[in-house]
């Protein structure tokens, strides 16, 4: 009987400290591992679905411009600084440049800047790190540049032309 009662305390007892310690130090490893990566894809995701729309937008505006006049029109760079936390649309489109374009920002706030740059004629252009090789035509590049932590030190790069549609991307996620 006592040889019993021994045998069912020692069931009843829980974890033991060292075992607690050792949960504790694999759940901090994994939260060291994973909250910069979780923060590093949620910057990612924020410029990706800002620019890719906005790069739709302004290379569609683009095009029906070039349909009408026969060129491509060159913009200034729109907001002028980037803001994690986002600048009213409404300041770039009422530039005479974008006014001219009539683009319609798909959201209301925007925290990358927008520069557009245009030209005819052959050539290797460098905008801002990509390689882009420009056609004997015309053409224009457009570039976004986004600051999603708020550091303004390492900014995001985005890049499309009209040559090459495909966005480029530089710094993603820092």
């Amino acid at each position: 009987m006592v040889r019993f009662k021994a045998a069912k305390l020692r069931a009843q007892r829980g974890f033991t400290l060292i075992e607690i310690m050792i949960v504790v130090a694999v759940i901090a490893i994994l939260a060291i591992v994973v909250v910069p990566t979780f923060f590093r894809e949620t910057r990612k995701t924020k410029g990706a679905t800002e620019v890719t729309p906005m790069f739709a937008e302004i290379s569609v505006k683009q095009e029906q411009y070039k349909a009408d006049t026969g060129l491509y029109l060159d913009t200034a760079e729109c907001p002028s600084t980037t803001s994690p936390a986002g600048v009213a649309a409404s300041t770039c489109t009422a530039a005479a440049d974008w006014v001219a374009l009539r683009i319609n920002p798909p959201e209301a706030v925007i925290r990358c800047k927008y520069d557009v740059e245009v030209g005819t004629g052959a050539g290797v252009v460098d905008p801002g790190g990509f390689t882009f090789t420009a056609p004997a035509a015309n053409w224009f590049y457009i570039l976004a540049t986004c600051d999603m932590d708020g550091s303004g030190t390492l900014n995001a790069t985005y890049f499309t032309s009209s040559v090459d549609t495909a966005i480029q991307k530089l710094n993603e996620g820092n």
